[in-house]
């Protein structure tokens, strides 16, 4: 499924960066963006079967921009409720923190739009708590490819909303027949926010 994901946005980033003009209106440099999350775990693993979403915070600042391309670093905190303890254990949360690097495209649409296809490679930290008792953590990798639509307000102001689709690959000893299961989430994420 994820390969399925995957290929799809590479498939629309291809189709819109050969269909761009370079005679397009060029936008101001973006330094900054906050967004809230609209998390949901998909397929075959812990986090779909075991876990509802409650929704996250993130936030990336542009460290670098190379003609098109924006070099981002960002944070993001997503929690989700267990809502399967036979599954996912005792806990009540669970709490994810996610560092990424990211790479993104911009490509401008018109005087006023913006489409941006992107990819990122993160750490993800994923920790089970009730109250204030933590009931362990796991350290992931993470690859993020997704694309978001920026629509400029004014010189400095953009307003966004996109989708990504997070894939982690997460240290678990387990039996092999569960590797999988425990070992990769999927979570298909909608993101909206302001840049600066």
């Amino acid at each position: 499924m994820a390969k399925n994901y995957f290929l799809i946005v590479l498939l629309a980033f291809c189709a819109i960066a050969m269909a761009q003009n370079e005679e397009q209106p060029k936008f101001s440099k973006e330094y900054f963006r906050i967004y809230y999350i609209f998390t949901n775990g998909v397929g075959d693993n812990v986090i779909a079967k075991a876990n509802k979403p409650v929704g996250g915070i993130g936030m990336g600042v542009t460290f670098a921009t190379l003609k098109k391309i924006h070099i981002i670093g960002g944070y993001e905190f997503i929690r989700y409720n267990i809502s399967d303890k036979s599954l996912a254990g005792n806990a009540d949360k669970t709490n994810l923190l996610h560092l990424y690097l990211k790479g993104m495209y911009k490509i401008p649409v018109g005087k006023k739009f913006e489409v941006n296809p992107d990819i990122s490679l993160g750490y993800m930290y994923i920790n089970q708590r009730k109250n204030k008792r933590s009931f362990g953590s796991q350290d992931a990798f993470c690859i993020t490819p997704g694309f978001t639509f920026d629509f400029k307000a004014i010189e400095n102001l953009r307003f966004f909303a996109g989708i990504n689709y997070c894939l982690a690959f997460t240290k678990t000893d387990t039996n092999p027949e569960y590797k999988k299961f425990f070992g990769q989430l999927h979570m298909l994420n909608i993101v909206t926010g302001v840049k600066l």
